[in-house]
């Protein structure tokens, strides 16, 4: 009889959450209509420094906090992702026009990149951290 309030606690945080993950994947769709790549030089720059430097980043960090296993092969792959577009919608709420340009531009170049940099760096986090 204890438990009752308390699954409905859970149940109703769940729906919130199925909500909230709704509602951004929304804000992500309506964000990925507006990105255009507008300084596709400074945006080329910007993604070889996220999608190739990233990388080498996590491999430090890896070896100086002796991460081993799975949690280092999640890690390396975590910093060879591309931009995320939660940049972009935080950017188009607090930063002026040019600013939020540059960002769509970096986010869109640099998916492209990972393109051919993802499917090599979960290689390696599979060959050498699992």
């Amino acid at each position: 009889m204890k438990l009752k309030p308390l699954f409905f606690l859970v149940n109703t945080t769940m729906i919130t959450a199925y909500t909230a993950i709704f509602l951004i994947l929304m804000s992500l769709g309506i964000a990925l209509t507006r990105l255009k790549v507008f300084s596709f030089k400074s945006a080329f720059i910007s993604s070889i420094c996220r999608v190739f430097i990233g990388p080498l980043i996590g491999l430090g960090i890896i070896k100086m906090f002796n991460l081993s296993g799975f949690a280092a092969g999640v890690f390396l792959i975590q910093c060879a992702m591309p931009s995320a577009v939660l940049t972009y919608l935080i950017g188009s709420m607090y930063s002026p026009k040019k600013i939020v340009d540059s960002i769509a531009s970096m986010i869109v170049v640099s998916t492209i990149m990972s393109f051919i940099t993802l499917p090599i760096v979960v290689f390696f986090a599979l060959k050498y951290f699992y």
